[in-house]
């Protein structure tokens, strides 16, 4: 059938959509699928980060490490299609590197994403006392476990438009603070670099920009496309980086509008209007619901898929966790952020490299790049160790 070569159209006059718009929307899909996974809570860490350790030395963490996850993210989605899917990240360790490899990454993968619940349940509670003055600390934690345990029990099937549609709220609120506040001032109130602090942003901002949940969304996106696992860095770069520049607009909002900032953001902001912390709440609880999903699915595809565990007990433990290590006293947001992001993530980002080294037939470059981004993560997990765990 003739098509004419400027306008798509076929000799019958039916419009055909080009390869080339396919591809960049595919793109644009993958870039939101990205930036979805990505978004979460430790956007409260980094104001505190950026004005301690220095707004210089935090974005240069943010340029080496946004380069480092998405160098693993396309990694891991070669090796799904590689394998067809047939194993995930902890089916895979146990595969390559047997029993002790799937422990290891049994306790990187369930343990450090239950963190994420924990630290989500000390922020949510305080979201609540935000939004609902007067509310005690118990009613407020027990309402948002519940907001979790909802979420989780419901965290079935395909929800990248519901991700998406998150993203983009959570775009529009943090945008709002930015701009209703005084970003002018916030490089008034934070140094260049602090010498003393120099490691104190690799785990929080390595917890921000882990989203490699995000990747086996993207396989399913992509699986029908043989040539998209190789080609789609440049969009897997674009949504770490998007996520990236909302925390730094939120980041900025925050710095600029208080003369010290909290290490958790909202007890540090007493004086802000009722309407501002109300949207700074809103944020907090939309980031939440939209990161829990995914992260939710994971665990569970770890618990069922690779430990054959019942799906009954897999959303127990998920839900139930998190609250008795919050009930027991572990509370401190920035400990947990720091532990969660520089030993259990850098423990998950070295298990897909190690992983896609076995799978995949790679280059001299590529076996390189990826040494280079290994010695990153065994950096993060060696200081974070040092500093939280033996101290």
């Amino acid at each position: 059938m003739r098509r004419s070569p400027r306008t798509g159209l076929t000799a019958r006059g039916v419009l055909k959509t080009s390869p080339s718009i396919m591809n960049k929307r595919k793109g644009l899909g993958i870039m939101a699928i990205v930036a979805a996974a990505t978004v979460g809570e430790g956007v409260f860490a980094l104001p505190y980060v950026i004005q301690t350790a220095g707004w210089l030395l935090t974005l240069c963490y943010f340029v080496a490490l946004i380069a480092a996850v998405s160098v693993a993210h396309i990694i891991y989605l070669r090796t799904l299609a590689a394998v067809d899917e047939k194993e995930r990240l902890l089916g895979l360790a146990g595969k390559y590197f047997g029993g002790t490899g799937f422990w290891i990454g049994f306790v990187a993968i369930v343990v450090g994403m239950l963190l994420g619940f924990v630290a989500y349940l000390v922020l949510g509670m305080h979201f609540l006392q935000i939004l609902f003055p007067g509310i005690s600390p118990v009613v407020a934690l027990g309402v948002f476990w519940f907001l979790l345990a909802c979420l989780v029990w419901g965290s079935e099937g395909k929800v990248a438009r519901l991700e998406i549609a998150g993203i983009a709220l959570i775009a529009c609120a943090i945008l709002f603070i930015f701009f209703s506040g005084r970003p002018d001032l916030a490089f008034a109130n934070m140094p260049l670099a602090i010498t003393n602090n120099f490691f104190l942003p690799f785990g929080a901002v390595l917890f921000s920009l882990a989203g490699w949940t995000s990747v086996e969304q993207v396989y399913e996106l992509t699986r029908s496309d043989p040539k998209a696992k190789n080609n789609n860095l440049g969009a897997f770069v674009a949504g770490v980086a998007f996520a990236a520049a909302l925390y730094w607009l939120f980041a900025l909002g925050v710095i600029g509008s208080v003369s010290h900032v909290a290490s958790d953001t909202i007890s540090g902001i007493g004086g802000w209007p009722v309407w501002r912390k109300d949207v700074l709440a809103v944020v907090g609880l939309a980031s939440v619901c939209v990161v829990s999903v995914p992260l939710a699915r994971e665990m569970r595809g770890a618990m069922e898929k690779d430990l054959k565990w019942n799906s009954l007990v897999s959303r127990a433990i998920i839900v139930g966790l998190p609250l008795a290590v919050v009930l027991s006293g572990f509370t401190n947001f920035l400990v947990i952020v720091s532990v969660a992001g520089g030993v259990f993530i850098s423990t998950q980002y070295l298990l897909i490299i190690s992983v896609g080294r076995r799978t995949l037939a790679l280059t001299s470059r590529e076996k390189l790049l990826l040494d280079i981004v290994t010695i990153v993560f065994v950096c993060a997990a060696v200081y974070e160790v040092a500093s939280f765990v033996v101290h």
